[in-house]
């Protein structure tokens, strides 16, 4: 990376380990008012409850087994 293309040096990264991955996935879980399957079947069907529901599943989606 040169000193011209440093637009990103600012940006922080956080390396959640395994309780930080349940954390973000139960907070999103919350957020969109529904359960894993819930979700899952929403994302089967592709017809979501909510925006919400959408950005949960964006989220948690690359956690799936």
């Amino acid at each position: 990376m040169t000193t011209q293309d440093s637009s990103y040096a600012d940006i922080e990264v956080e390396v959640l380990d395994d309780d930080g991955v349940s954390a973000v996935i139960e907070n999103a879980l919350a957020e969109a008012q529904c359960d894993w399957e819930d979700l899952q079947e929403q994302a089967r069907v592709g017809r979501f409850s909510s925006e919400t529901a959408r950005r949960a599943w964006f989220v948690v989606s690359s956690f799936a087994e």
